[in-house]
């Protein structure tokens, strides 16, 4: 699967409202979502760092990294919550049906 920019802000973008629903009990997270983003927030929050943040740039780039990471493997629970916001398209169906013309006089 083809990942772009535009997609990740996309994701980004929904995440915060996703958890929004999920607090308020309108959204249900699969339980891999759920341990994957509490995994990033700890991480992200966390004095303790793989790369220290006060190291120029690398320690900031490891946190970005994950939250990346994270957001990757999200990507079709976010998209489901996406699809699952937006208002639902009527269609109507509708048949032809041939009318007899009467020729009555």
């Amino acid at each position: 699967m083809k990942f772009r920019p535009l997609d990740i802000l996309k994701d980004f973008g929904s995440f915060f409202p996703m958890v929004w629903a999920i607090l308020r009990g309108r959204w249900k997270m699969p339980w891999g979502t759920l341990v994957w983003a509490l995994l990033c927030a700890v991480y992200f929050l966390s004095p303790i760092d793989a790369l220290p943040d006060v190291l120029p740039l690398l320690g900031i780039a490891d946190d970005g990294a994950f939250v990346l990471l994270v957001l990757t493997m999200l990507h079709k629970d976010l998209e489901a919550f996406r699809q699952a916001r937006q208002p639902a398209k009527t269609v109507l169906e509708a048949e032809v049906v041939p009318t007899e013309k009467s020729d009555k006089k």
